[in-house]
């Protein structure tokens, strides 16, 4: 690794995966309570699988970049598709989740407005 900057890019991923695991603890635990309301527990799940992207997203990033600068350029198993797919799916089910309730929301306000 050369120093300041690398340490600086493994210090902000980790950092990240840090707080995407607080945060995703937090909205789980909050998914489990049971006196909040259905349309509440479904946004803090939809808040939870963000942050767990988060988590494992930057986990993998910084393992990879890492990897990188120590001069391991044998077999890079972490740039074939498997292992690139999977640190992704968290982040792509995540937003996909989000997306789909802003497009209720959306859809749920036109209708009101009829």
């Amino acid at each position: 690794m050369d120093g300041l900057g690398d340490a600086l890019a493994v210090a902000q991923d980790l950092t990240t995966a840090l707080c995407g695991g607080f945060n995703a603890l937090y909205f789980l635990l909050y998914v489990l309570r049971r006196q909040e309301t259905l349309r509440r527990r479904v946004g803090a799940a939809a808040l939870a699988l963000v942050n767990a992207g988060a988590l494992v997203e930057s986990l993998y990033l910084s393992t990879l970049y890492t990897t990188y600068h120590l001069g391991w350029r044998g077999e890079m198993p972490f740039l074939s598709p498997f292992p690139w797919l999977l640190a992704r799916s968290l982040p792509f089910l995540g937003t996909l989740f989000v997306s789909l309730l802003v497009l209720r929301a959306l859809n749920h306000r036109s209708e009101r407005k009829e």
